[in-house]
C-alpha cells in the first residue's frame, strides 16, 4: 500500500499522525491518568518509527534494484558477485565536463556529505553497505578528476 510513497512524504504523514494521537485525549489509555496515560502514546510512536525504518529500507532496496524476493519467501538467495564496469567520474559527482576544480571539490564534498557511511549508521547494515560503496565511487571519481 505504501510502496510508491517516497520516504520523505511518508515521514511527514507519520509525524502528523503521531502528533495528532499525542495531543488527542481519546487514546487506548486515557491521558488524564498521567504517566500511565502516555504509555500508549510512546508505544505508537515506537511503532511508527519501526514502520518508517522498514519502509525506508525497502524503498532503498527497490531503488538499487535489489528487490526483496528472497526475503519474502523466507529463503535468502545468495547475491551474485558485483561486477563494476567503468563509471563516468563526472556523472558520479554530478558535474559537467567543463567543471572547474573548485566546482569538482564542491560537488565532491556535497556528495560525500550525502553518502558518508557515518551519516547512515543508524539505518541498518544494508544501507550502510550501499552508502559505503557509493562513497568509494565518489572518492574514486574525485581522484580520477583531480588526482
Amino acid at each position: 500500500m505504501f510502496d510508491k510513497i517516497r520516504p520523505r512524504t511518508l515521514k511527514i504523514w507519520l509525524i502528523v499522525a503521531a502528533l495528532i494521537y499525542l495531543l488527542l485525549p481519546f487514546d487506548l489509555i486515557s491521558d488524564f491518568l498521567g504517566i500511565a496515560g502516555r504509555i500508549d502514546d510512546v508505544a505508537l510512536m515506537g511503532l511508527l518509527l519501526w514502520f518508517y525504518r522498514n519502509h525506508l529500507r525497502q524503498f532503498m532496496q527497490a531503488q538499487t534494484g535489489q528487490g526483496t524476493a528472497g526475503a519474502e519467501s523466507g529463503h535468502a538467495t545468495p547475491e551474485p558477485p558485483k561486477t563494476r564496469g567503468p563509471v563516468d567520474a563526472y556523472e558520479v559527482l554530478g558535474v559537467g565536463r567543463s567543471a572547474s576544480s573548485d566546482e569538482i571539490k564542491s560537488a565532491y564534498r556535497a556528495r560525500m556529505q550525502e553518502y558518508h557511511p557515518d551519516k547512515v549508521s543508524h539505518l541498518g547494515s544494508e544501507l550502510q553497505q550501499l552508502a559505503h560503496e557509493k562513497s568509494q565511487d565518489i572518492q574514486r571519481a574525485y581522484r580520477e578528476l583531480l588526482g
